[in-house]
């Protein structure tokens, strides 16, 4: 709506993207986070036992305070399927700000993990370290750095569709690789995730971050680039478990034929 607030219009970083998204010293203003941040429950990975989980969150405040607004605090997270497997935070808020000062296990101990579980069977082993590594730049505010590993995940997605499919595009791989990236997936949009067509622009923003954009604006855009990789990615994996299935279903199939036929 035209009469909406600036606040009403205004982004909220969830409980989720603060625990498990969030790296250390990020400044965030109170406005832009979850009111109950400090307390209730986060859905998330459990990657010290490799399984989903919802999370307990309890806060102590730390040393002598005059108030419940600003200071240093401990938030622990418990897992309610397994109580001993905790994730503790050390926190800074005052009125305006929030802070995260440290964490165990490291953000990137518990990304490289459910990283690993989604997509080790999936992923070859070298996109695997290059998500791993822009994760692992990102946990160390390199922006930049990050966004090349991302654009070389969806190269790769583009490619791997394109060799797979070359007779039927009627084009060599020389004609190909002179296309413009949104040509690319047109041309293979068939035989690509729905997702991937959908958000083609990835790329573009992901080589504009690499030549234009700063550190901290690559920073910023990282949760969401991410995650759209991710969903293309998920979706790769779900078509491929499908074609499996179908494949198993027919071969089944034509057993039980020949096997009444005789």
């Amino acid at each position: 709506m035209d009469n909406q607030t600036e606040e009403e219009i205004i982004e909220k970083v969830s409980k989720h993207e603060f625990y498990f998204e969030t790296p250390l010293y990020d400044v965030i203003e109170i406005g832009k986070l979850d009111d109950d941040l400090f307390k209730g429950d986060v859905d998330a990975y459990n990657s010290a036992s490799g399984f989903d989980t919802t999370y307990e969150i309890e806060t102590s405040h730390i040393g002598y305070h005059d108030n419940d607004y600003q200071g240093f605090y401990t938030v622990t997270l418990t897992c309610k399927r397994k109580g001993a497997d905790k994730l503790r935070f050390f926190i800074y808020k005052n009125k305006e700000v929030v802070v995260k000062l440290g964490q165990y296990p490291s953000l990137v101990d518990i990304q490289f993990s459910e990283i690993g579980k989604k997509y080790d069977r999936f992923l070859s082993q070298e996109a695997l370290k290059e998500f791993k590594r822009a994760i692992g730049l990102v946990t160390h505010g390199v922006g930049v750095g990050s966004f090349v590993y991302l654009r070389r995940i969806f190269e790769n997605l583009i490619y791997e569709a394109f060799y797979e499919h070359e007779k039927e595009t009627g084009i060599t791989k020389e004609e190909f690789s002179k296309k413009r990236m949104e040509d690319k997936v047109d041309i293979l949009k068939k035989y690509l995730p729905s997702q991937l067509v959908a958000m083609k622009s990835i790329y573009s923003i992901l080589s504009k971050g690499i030549h234009e954009l700063n550190e901290q604006i690559c920073l910023r855009y990282f949760p969401a680039l991410k995650l759209s990789i991710e969903l293309v990615l998920e979706q790769k994996i779900d078509m491929e478990i499908k074609e499996k299935r179908d494949r198993d279903v027919k071969k089944q199939i034509e057993s039980i034929s020949k096997e009444i036929s005789k």
